[in-house]
C-alpha cells in the first residue's frame, strides 16, 4: 500500500512539474502519455462530457493493439464522483474498444462536484494499483480537480476570448454607426430643415413689410406648402431614430409597414404570421423585435440569395417567440453577416432572452429569438 501511495504522490509531483514547464495546450497533449509512464499503464484517454455522451478528447497507447472508443453514452458508464479501480478483466474490458484489457482506472474530472469528463487508464496485465484499497484512491482527488482545470475549462476560456473579440468589434461598429447617425441627423437638420426654415423666415420678414394683401395671401400658400414639406422631412428623420408607427400603433402595424416597404424594394416575398399581438408589449421588447426583423430581413437581402421569407411571431405564457426563416443558401457561404447577427444576439441577451440559429446548407437559415415578457 505504501508503494502505491508513493506512486500516486509521484504522479502529483510529475504533473505539478509539467504544469510549471509547459503551456496548457502542450500539457493537454502530453498528459495521457505522462500518466501512462508514471503509473505504468498501457493506455490512457481523456473523455469530455457533452450532452449525454463522453467524447474522446486525447489518448495515448503504448501498444498499437490498444483502442479507445471515440465516444460512450453516459448511461453506459454510470460514473460516480469517486475514482474507481477495476481489476476484473471481464468488467474492465467493457470500457475499451478492442485490445485485451485486464485492469482499468476510471477517474472522474470534477468541477463543483459535477462530472465534466473522465480519465480512463488501462493495463493489459498486472497493474501497480493491484491491491490498492478503494479509500486509498482518494489520493487521486487533487489530480481529478487538476485534470478538470486542464481539459474542461479550455473551451470556456476560448469561447470567452472569442466573445470578447466579437464584442470589441461590435462596440467599434456601434460607435461608428452612432457617429455616422449623428452626422447624418446633423447634416439633414442643417441642409434640409435649417435652410428651409431660414428661407421661410426671410419670406415672412418680406411679407411683414408688404401692404399688398393679395400678394401676402399668394405667398402664404407657397409658405404653407414649404412648411408641410419641412414637417415631412422632420418626420422622416424621427422615423429613422424610432419608427412613429411603432410608437403610436404598436409592433404589428410597424412590422407590417416595414415588410411591405421591404418587399416593394427587394422583390423578396415575406409571409408574416402572428399570434396574440392584440395588446401592446413592453417598449424594450417591441424595439428589440422590430430591430431584429429589420436586421434579419436586411441580412437575407444582402447575403442569403433567398426568394422568400417566413416570419412567425407568437406571444404565449409570458414569452415571445420570433422566427425568421429564409429559403436561401444557408450561412456557410454568406459574407459579412456576422456583426449584424451579433448585434441582434447582444440586444436579446441584455433582455435576458435566448438567441439561436438553425442553419441548413442550400436550405436556408432560421433566426430564433425567445424573450421574457415579465
Amino acid at each position: 500500500m505504501v508503494s502505491e501511495n508513493k506512486l500516486l504522490l509521484s504522479f502529483l509531483l510529475e504533473l505539478s512539474e509539467a504544469l510549471s514547464n509547459y503551456g496548457q495546450p502542450q500539457i493537454q497533449e502530453e498528459l495521457p502519455k505522462l500518466f501512462c509512464e508514471v503509473i505504468k499503464a498501457d493506455g490512457c484517454a481523456i473523455y469530455e462530457q457533452k450532452i449525454n455522451n463522453y467524447i474522446l478528447h486525447k489518448q495515448y497507447s503504448a501498444s498499437v493493439s490498444s483502442h479507445f472508443a471515440s465516444f460512450w453514452q453516459q448511461i453506459g458508464w454510470n460514473l460516480s464522483t469517486a475514482a474507481v479501480y477495476i481489476d476484473a478483466p471481464e468488467t474492465a474490458g467493457r470500457y475499451f474498444q478492442g485490445g485485451i484489457w485486464q485492469r482499468c482506472l476510471l477517474l472522474p474530472l470534477l468541477r463543483e462536484d459535477k462530472i465534466e469528463g473522465v480519465l480512463l487508464a488501462g493495463w493489459a496485465g498486472a497493474s501497480p494499483l493491484d491491491g490498492l484499497l478503494q479509500e486509498e484512491l482518494r489520493l487521486l482527488q487533487p489530480i481529478s480537480q487538476l485534470l478538470s482545470d486542464i481539459y474542461c475549462t479550455t473551451h470556456l476560456i476560448t469561447a470567452l476570448k472569442e466573445r470578447e473579440k466579437s464584442l470589441s468589434i461590435l462596440y467599434q461598429k456601434a460607435e461608428q454607426e452612432l457617429e455616422n447617425g449623428r452626422r447624418q441627423v446633423s447634416l439633414a437638420l442643417h441642409d434640409e430643415v435649417g435652410q428651409v426654415l431660414t428661407s421661410i423666415l426671410l419670406q415672412l420678414n418680406i411679407l411683414q413689410q408688404s401692404e399688398d394683401l393679395d400678394y401676402v395671401k399668394g405667398r402664404l400658400g407657397g409658405l404653407s406648402h414649404i412648411t408641410q414639406q419641412t414637417l415631412e422631412e422632420v418626420r422622416r428623420i424621427s422615423h429613422n431614430l424610432r419608427p412613429a408607427l411603432l410608437e403610436n400603433l404598436g409592433l404589428q402595424a410597424a412590422l407590417e409597414s416595414h415588410i411591405k416597404e421591404y418587399t416593394d424594394s427587394t422583390g423578396i416575398a415575406v409571409e408574416f404570421r402572428h399570434h396574440n399581438l392584440e395588446e401592446r408589449l413592453p417598449d424594450d421588447v417591441e424595439i428589440i423585435v422590430y430591430r431584429a426583423v429589420q436586421e434579419g430581413l436586411t441580412n437575407v437581402a444582402r447575403h442569403a440569395g433567398a426568394s422568400s421569407v417566413m416570419i412567425n411571431l407568437t406571444v404565449k405564457s409570458n414569452k415571445l417567440l420570433l422566427q425568421i426563416a429564409d429559403n436561401g443558401k444557408g450561412m456557410e457561404e454568406r459574407k459579412s453577416s456576422g456583426l449584424g447577427l451579433l448585434g441582434i444576439e447582444e440586444r436579446v441577451k441584455l433582455a435576458k432572452g435566448k438567441f439561436w440559429l438553425l442553419n441548413q446548407k442550400d436550405q436556408g437559415l432560421t433566426l430564433n429569438i425567445l424573450l421574457p415578457l415579465v
